[in-house]
């Protein structure tokens, strides 16, 4: 929803009846939709020397009462003149499109209507979706270059004819060397510049030879190629797999859902290590034989890395879309894949746009992580969107998870194009890794000062050490300190333009400023910064208020590190967390990890998914509860699939593994379900609690987030969308409970005011209908700026 919202189809045009009788609109008009947050599809003329038109082109139109040209989709083609014009507009002039910007299509027929569907489920402008489908790398054309090319036009027998009538050495030497290479044709062309420099010549010569006819100058485009992918980490490769009993009949199953060229989806439930990816892979292969082409969505590009490795493997023609590539890269890899050179395409959440067709197959690997929910508009789920296309294209969807969410967990128990599939055993029968729990309100840290492993765990990590294995250890929070307070006034940092704490984060750069502890006996290099705006500050020595010292309280992946240095000083450490990794190569990382130079590996949730490294044998999870603290009502289920997934890094080889999770709320059922490994449990009691508040999956939610500098116009708007939203419930007889308006539990951020309204209907259809009804409308005024968020993953 828009507060540029106009009608469903509207023309843009000029109020002149003097040219109108003149237009001919009996095929030249079609349906553009533009990138603008503008709800709407406008009708344009196609001038006659550039029709036709395709569905799915790019074209540049005037737009608005300035006529400003802008670039948009062509959504629809041959709309019909009665369509274009109502009886009362027969005297409006449509206006012209200006040019072509695209030689064919970006979206094809099929992808066309994914993103209609995105638009009407997600309630975002059709414009905002198709521009998020295509990569802005693709349309700026990035990587492409303009190669210029010769070839002879003339006949080969007439050739030495030709060279007696030509008086110029130069020219004689460019026929000489174009023969000489056989140049008679575009198929053989040379590239300019070869020619220039093989007969040592100007481009004079050349132009003349092109002017009598003898020589053709033509101009192409090329793509920059792409360099190999690294690799992340040694993986056992070149023996023969062999599948044990629950993975035989699960890909069975699968296999005669994909002989039936019908639409279905199977949710694989497997333990860590059980061997999903080798099932994604035979699953692909039985495609791949079909004729047929598939996609493999991965949660985050930590996993992109290994994954390409071990699909390199398998199959020859592969394409890579994820975010680390550059612009050119990314440009060249989805020119490969529209021009059919690639089969299987792997990446992030985008990849499922990917312009594959007869596409047969779409694996969604981790499907339960919330990296696939897109946080800007369109806000689609990659998961909902990879099985949607599955379905528009009668393929077969595979999701796959060592911990599903309850959505997927409760479609199979409704649905009849859903199938459970389980794997409960580990690969070679492999154990699961042995689960510590280490109560720290109990034990306690046992040391004087700030120590965030206890002394289970420090004893067990020397042991490794001294055998030569290898940890993995998790803190799920960026930075040193997440609270800079003062114990004397407990006065705190806070952003100026969030209504957040700042978290510091400490650097051994001696060009930062400096930051006095309490203690005053230690000085830190860093900065205060807001992990929500990104604002940062210059941490004073002292607290502004009462003029004594500051104290570093909280937990962060900076201060694990140095307390690892300073405990093990002879391991080898590495962090990994989105502050390291923006200064780091992080596939050479993971790959020294995986050949042994490094030896203990500390971070945050990067490292819980997918990665695998046999000679892991102990797994530290410092803090389990990080996420419980959350007000939100998936933070026991965040909290189960964390401990679990990271668990799974461990004792993935005949060595046997150990995980110790430490915790201040032993009692805390999703942390005691993990520990014990009691997924049906856990999924029962957590069930029971979703059914009873009306959460999901029993009910659906809709967020809308309104939000303004000025708060009393911001309170004014939202008592207006909170009474439009109750009239239409009224008016359609929805069954739906609104809550709110009410502040956002981040109140304020980047200096905008947050207010919230939460919708739950027990049935998708209500909440879909209610917000046609709201797209409907007029925009809201005052104006502010709205954001509506569809099955959201969070309500922070």
């Amino acid at each position: 929803m828009s507060n540029n919202r106009v009608s469903k189809h509207q023309t843009d045009t000029l109020f002149d009846t003097e040219e109108a009788d003149n237009q001919d609109l009996s095929r030249c008009v079609i349906r553009v939709v533009f990138e603008s947050a503008a709800d709407t599809e406008f009708d344009y003329l196609v001038p006659d020397e550039i029709w036709p038109v395709k569905v799915g082109q790019r074209v540049e139109a005037p737009f608005g009462r300035n006529n400003k040209l802008q670039k948009g989709f062509c959504v629809e083609s041959d709309v019909p003149a009665e369509d274009a014009f109502g009886s009362e507009q027969r005297g409006i002039r449509l206006k012209k499109i200006a040019h072509i910007v695209d030689k064919e299509p970006l979206i094809g027929s099929e992808l066309m209507a994914l993103a209609r569907w995105i638009s009407g489920y997600y309630v975002c402008p059709l414009g905002q979706v198709l521009a998020a489908m295509v990569p802005a790398a693709v349309k700026k054309g990035a990587g492409v270059k303009t190669q210029k090319y010769v070839y002879l036009t003339i006949d080969p027998d007439d050739a030495d004819a030709v060279v007696k009538e030509l008086r110029g050495a130069k020219q004689k030497a460019i026929i000489s060397f174009l023969r000489k290479k056989e140049a008679f044709g575009p198929d053989s062309a040379v590239e300019q510049s070869q020619v220039i420099k093989a007969a040592d010549c100007a481009l004079e010569p050349l132009k003349r030879l092109a002017q009598r006819r003898i020589v053709k100058i033509g101009q192409r485009t090329i793509l920059k190629s792409l360099p190999a992918v690294p690799k992340a980490a040694v993986i056992e490769t070149g023996r023969q797999i062999v599948l044990n009993d629950d993975q035989r009949r699960a890909l069975d199953s699968i296999e005669v859902l994909i002989d039936s060229n019908q639409f279905g989806v199977s949710l694989i439930h497997g333990v860590t290590d059980s061997g999903k990816t080798e099932l994604y892979i035979r699953a692909i292969q039985h495609v791949l034989h079909k004729n047929k082409t598939a996609i493999v969505l991965l949660p985050e590009i930590a996993l992109t890395a290994q994954t390409v490795q071990r699909f390199n493997e398998r199959f020859e023609k592969i394409a890579v879309m994820h975010s680390r590539l550059t612009a050119a890269q990314r440009n060249v890899q989805w020119q490969k894949i529209r021009s059919g050179k690639a089969d299987v395409v792997i990446g992030a959440r985008s990849a499922v746009f990917a312009p594959l067709s007869n596409l047969g197959l779409v694996v969604v690997d981790e499907e339960h992580e919330p990296s696939y929910k897109q946080d800007t508009a369109p806000r689609y789920n990659g998961r909902n969107v990879a099985i949607k296309r599955a379905q528009l294209a009668n393929a077969q969807c595979i999701l796959g998870s060592a911990t599903p969410s309850l959505e997927m967990l409760a479609n199979c128990r409704s649905k009849e194009h859903f199938t459970l599939l389980c794997l409960p055993k580990r690969v070679m029968d492999l154990p699961m890794p042995r689960m510590k729990l280490v109560d720290l309100t109990q034990t306690g840290i046992g040391q004087k000062g700030v120590n965030l492993l206890s002394e289970p765990l420090a004893r067990h990590l020397q042991e490794i050490l001294a055998k030569k294995e290898q940890a993995i250890l998790l803190l799920n929070r960026r930075g040193y300190s997440n609270l800079v307070f003062c114990p004397s006034c407990r006065h705190t940092l806070h952003c100026r333009n969030c209504d957040v704490t700042l978290t510091f984060h400490k650097s051994k750069k001696p060009r930062y400023e400096r930051m006095r502890t309490v203690t005053g006996k230690h000085m830190n290099y860093g900065y205060a910064i807001c992990h929500y705006c990104l604002a940062r500050t210059l941490v004073p020595e002292r607290c502004p208020l009462c003029g004594k010292g500051f104290a570093m309280i909280g937990l962060g992946s900076q201060r694990l590190e140095e307390e690892l240095a300073k405990k093990f000083p002879q391991a080898r450490i590495a962090r990994i967390d989105s502050d390291s990794m923006a200064s780091k190569d992080y596939y050479r990382l993971l790959q020294d990890f995986g050949e042994g130079r490094i030896d203990i590996l500390a971070g945050t949730q990067m490292l819980a998914k997918g990665l695998h490294f046999p000679n892991v044998t102990l797994v530290g999870i410092i803090s389990a509860d990080t996420c419980l603290y959350l007000p939100d009502f998936r933070a026991n289920e965040r909290t189960f699939q964390l401990i679990s997934q990271v668990a799974g890094r461990a004792g993935r080889s005949a060595k046997k593994g150990t995980v110790y999770v430490q915790t201040f709320l032993a009692n805390q059922p999703a942390i005691k379900f993990a520990v014990d490994g009691d997924f049906s449990g856990f999924v029962k009691q957590e069930l029971r609690h979703r059914q009873a508040c009306n959460l999901p999956p029993f009910w659906r939610l809709a967020r809308i987030v309104l939000r303004d500098m000025k708060f009393d116009k911001l309170e004014a708007a939202c008592q207006q969308m909170r009474q439009r939203i109750d009239t239409v419930i009224a008016r359609d007889g929805l069954q739906a409970t609104v809550r709110g308006p009410m502040p956002a539990v981040i109140s304020r951020v980047q200096r905008f005011h947050r207010m919230q309204i939460i919708i739950q209907a027990p049935q998708p259809a209500a909440i879909q209908r209610l917000f046609a009804g709201l797209r409907a409308e007029s925009p809201i005024r005052p104006s502010v700026k709205i954001a509506i968020d569809i099955d959201p993953i969070n309500l922070l």
